[in-house]
């Protein structure tokens, strides 16, 4: 029965001239067709993803900035040279400044709680922004302790010289016992910093109107992308 089928379907399409032939196999076999095609887009776009990815190993964010659009980033082109083992071809550093919890709209609290929950799930390496900014996300803990992280030689760098820390106090769970850490560095008088960013019309405008700090997040992924980032900043 089923090659009596095909022979009938192979009869009516020999009678036909080519434009009622596809016409014909398009509304016979229209269904198939079409997932046929989804399938096929699906399996490209996967090999394509597969063969494309490349993860971010550092991850920056600025808050409350000046950024509006860049035209020219080159505080992590420079990195990017900075860094000798970066490797663009297979892995990628981002910058998001799109942070604005200064405002007083709505964006002001869907920012704030997206921040949380990017500090929370670990997908910030690392933090640059005004004090008060800084201040507010260390309580809870989404900047980690610099003098357990950094390098002895980099932190007596930065304690010995002209860089103002900030502190924030942590409670232990545990013992209930209350400890003040270094969150956040002053990195305004780094040369990449003082450089700026272009926008899009080609004017050059500060990052930020007011000191700024970098921290790292402790649940990072990347700890020594963070650090050499800040050794960068500071010989800049």
């Amino acid at each position: 029965m089923i090659n009596e089928e095909i022979k009938e379907q192979t009869d009516k399409l020999k009678e036909m001239d080519a434009k009622h032939r596809l016409q014909y196999i398009w509304d016979y076999y229209k269904v198939p067709i079409i997932i046929a095609v989804i399938l096929l887009y699906a399996i490209i776009a996967f090999i394509h993803n597969r063969l494309t990815y490349k993860p971010t190993v550092f991850n920056l964010i600025m808050i409350d900035s000046n950024v509006t659009e860049l035209i020219n980033e080159s505080l992590l082109d420079d990195f990017a040279e900075f860094n000798t083992d970066f490797d663009p071809d297979k892995e990628q550093i981002s910058l998001h400044a799109d942070y604005d919890t200064a405002s007083l709209d709505q964006g002001f609290y869907s920012n704030r709680q997206r921040l949380m929950m990017e500090y929370g799930a670990g997908t910030i390496d690392a933090t640059i922004a005004p004090k008060e900014a800084i201040e507010e996300f260390a309580p809870y803990q989404a900047f980690a302790d610099l003098s357990a992280v950094l390098p002895e030689e980099l932190m007596y760098q930065i304690t010995s010289g002209d860089h103002e820390l900030i502190y924030t106090t942590y409670e232990d769970p545990a013992t209930k016992k209350e400890y003040q850490y270094p969150a956040a560095v002053n990195i305004s008088g780094s040369s990449a910093i003082k450089k700026g960013f272009t926008d899009i019309n080609g004017e050059t405008f500060p990052y930020f109107d007011s000191d700024c700090y970098y921290a790292i997040s402790p649940n990072s992924e990347y700890i020594d992308n963070c650090i050499l980032f800040l050794e960068y900043l500071l010989q800049s």
